[in-house]
């Protein structure tokens, strides 16, 4: 028995002799052998500065190739014709082939680049750089098999590696994904005037010598803030969807002759006219021309509904803008009298038509409920003195905020119809008689 654990031991000890006899073989005719140059894990594929690179051709395997230049520091589009170029997206694509590294070496000596979708490349970028290597190459392949990634090629080595399945969306642009594709050029947050035509209707922004939006029917009346911010946002982000024509002067049947909508926009830097036509009808967008841009292009559905609003949409509605807290002094002439309240060490006090406290819970009801008055409709046409306003028996006064701004509110009653307006506004609105009520409740109450 002893002889035979003996000799399984003996046996054991060969075994991992020869095994290991074997790996030290292995890794000397390693050593022997001429290294591969692959790139280092996390190291960068191309090592350029991006102020370097002076132009990239763009090659879709499927599709039409075209090459940025960069000219006097802007990139432009410099073939298959001139166009302007989306900045930002191009240093987006600047940005990626700097920083792109390998993920991983998958076929240092590949034989058929077909297996990885390299022959030909699904896509194909030649950049010319200020620097060495002064022309380099990166060929983008087929997505790896779990998807992770994408096979690729850089011009100077013969290995296959993988990027970030990231970098395919980074990299592989369409000319139509890099041009200018804003439908307004002027700066919308310098816009002065906004004039909009439809179908009978028009209306005039414009802002006021306090830089404030007034609407000119005429005569100029306040605009609503967040409406005509919400324009604004409109056209600050406006681009072109699609383009149906690059020559508006050889345009097809689009629907300019008998627009659906016009705007004109003027900005310290000009003026710039929009047409809109008919909608496409192979979309939801219709058809459209920038009096500064040579396309006919393509703006979503939702551009023409925000800016087809009739004149009263764009007025404001709220009469006062205090907020409770902030309120100083206070007077109210009505039929029933004359009132005046004044905030004094933090406590409200009637000082007119005679001297007492008012509880703050009191006080801090009226003023909510003077606030909320707010506007809702608009008469069409008619003087102060129609709408009983020439001399209002309503008059609310409020003064607040560290300014001291002094806001006034006049109202009239005529039959079944309220009628207001701030003191500064040349035409009045209409109120519900239960929102005065409201009021001269609270009033009571004090």
């Amino acid at each position: 028995m002893k002889k035979k654990k003996f000799l399984n031991t003996l046996i054991a000890l060969v075994v991992l002799a020869c095994t290991w006899a074997a790996f030290t073989y292995y890794d000397k005719h390693k050593a022997g052998e001429k290294p591969t140059a692959e790139i280092p894990a996390a190291a960068k594929i191309f090592a350029l500065d991006a102020k370097n690179i002076e132009s990239i051709t763009f090659k879709p395997r499927n599709g039409d190739a075209f090459t940025c230049r960069r000219d006097n520091g802007k990139w432009m589009i410099a073939e298959p014709r001139q166009w302007q170029v989306d900045q930002a997206s191009l240093s987006g694509v600047l940005n990626s082939l700097t920083t792109a590294t390998a993920d991983e070496v998958v076929d240092a000596h590949p034989t058929n680049l077909k297996d990885y979708g390299l022959d030909p490349a699904g896509y194909e970028l030649d950049l010319t750089t200020t620097a060495k290597p002064q022309s380099f190459t990166l060929l983008l392949g087929d997505d790896t098999p779990a998807s992770g990634g994408l096979y690729a090629q850089a011009s100077g080595n013969p290995q296959v590696f993988t990027l970030a399945s990231y970098m395919k969306t980074s990299l592989e642009k369409t000319m139509f994904d890099l041009r200018d594709r804003r439908a307004l050029t002027l700066d919308a947050d310098q816009l002065q005037k906004i004039g909009v035509e439809f179908k009978g209707t028009s209306w005039t922004l414009e802002k006021n010598p306090e830089g404030i939006w007034d609407l000119v029917l005429p005569p100029p009346v306040r605009a609503d803030r967040f409406t005509v911010d919400g324009l604004v946002s409109q056209l600050r982000g406006l681009t072109m969807q699609t383009i149906a024509a690059e020559d508006k002067k050889k345009n097809g049947d689009y629907g300019l002759g008998a627009p659906e909508i016009r705007l004109e926009l003027t900005a310290g830097d000009g003026t710039q006219t929009i047409v809109v036509g008919k909608k496409d009808k192979d979309s939801d967008r219709y058809f459209a021309t920038n009096s500064a841009l040579e396309p006919v292009f393509t703006l979503n559905s939702d551009f023409v509904t925000q800016f087809k609003k009739n004149p009263s949409d764009l007025r404001e509605k709220d009469l006062f803008s205090y907020s409770s807290f902030d309120v100083k002094h206070v007077e109210v002439d009505m039929p029933k009298g004359h009132f005046v309240f004044d905030q004094q060490g933090g406590k409200w006090k009637e000082t007119v038509p005679k001297a007492k406290d008012i509880t703050s819970e009191k006080m801090d009801t009226f003023l909510t409920d003077l606030r909320d008055l707010r506007v809702d409709s608009f008469p069409k046409a008619g003087s102060l003195a129609d709408f009983g306003l020439a001399k209002p028996p309503y008059r609310f006064s409020v003064r607040f905020g560290d300014k001291n701004t002094t806001e006034t509110v006049e109202a009239a009653i005529s039959g079944d119809h309220v009628y207001i307006r701030r003191a500064t506004d040349p035409l009045p609105g209409e109120i519900s008689k239960s929102a005065l009520d409201g009021v001269e409740k609270s009033l009571g109450d004090l």
